[in-house]
């Protein structure tokens, strides 16, 4: 118990500002270290998507940093290897399977790639999919158990059902016809809305209170 009050005490004495302006001044501290002095910029929707592995998301933070103001970066396997924590094997295996969710681009040889950011990430099936999940865990985390919910949400994401939603969205945004997309995006998120609320009836017997 004092060494719970202790830390308590501690940081509470610490510096009270905001997160991200307090990261700004974590990254501008030289007293000690003068190597890496910026920081990295990561949406919820990446630091947080569902259908990334989490090995997938610490590639993609490693490459946003190695990017930083310019378009593209150029690290080895082996240096995200090593900022990540993991064989460069794996970095091999995960950066292809990013490419293959069209969520990195890569050009050049297999040791001495480029790598870029698609234009239309923003907006990109993995990080709609992902963000109309939370969006819906946030409707209705009231209701059930948290641990159930989470695992219920792991189950869903890693279903085929899941797969099916991403490939229909695929196809919407590889359409060469721009008219009615948005719409046509709309229809689909909705129709998985609708089927998340199907299932959490069937894993937990009530929606009453999940919104529309």
């Amino acid at each position: 118990m004092k060494g719970a009050e202790l830390t308590m005490i501690q940081v509470s004495n610490e510096y009270r500002g905001a997160a991200n302006a307090y990261m700004d001044k974590v990254a501008k501290e030289k007293t000690f270290t003068d190597f890496h002095k910026g920081y990295t910029v990561v949406p919820h929707k990446i630091h947080r998507c569902f259908g990334l592995s989490q090995y997938e998301r610490l590639i993609m933070i490693d490459l946003l940093a190695y990017m930083g103001d310019k378009s593209k970066c150029y690290p080895t396997q082996e240096s995200i290897a090593r900022n990540i924590g993991c064989s460069s094997k794996s970095v091999e295996r995960h950066l292809k399977s990013l490419a293959q969710k069209h969520l990195i681009l890569i050009s050049g040889t297999n040791r001495n790639n480029e790598y870029y950011l698609p234009n239309d990430l923003h907006e990109h099936p993995y990080l709609l999919l992902s963000e109309k999940t939370h969006e819906f865990i946030a409707s209705v985390r009231q209701l059930v158990n948290e641990r159930e919910l989470t695992n219920w949400v792991d189950q869903i994401v890693k279903s085929e059902k899941y797969k099916e939603f991403i490939t229909k969205l695929e196809k919407v945004f590889r359409s060469p016809l721009p008219f009615g997309r948005e719409e046509e995006i709309k229809t689909k998120l909705s129709d998985y809305m609708q089927f998340l609320k199907t299932q959490f009836l069937d894993k937990f017997g009530s929606t009453d209170s999940v919104s529309n």
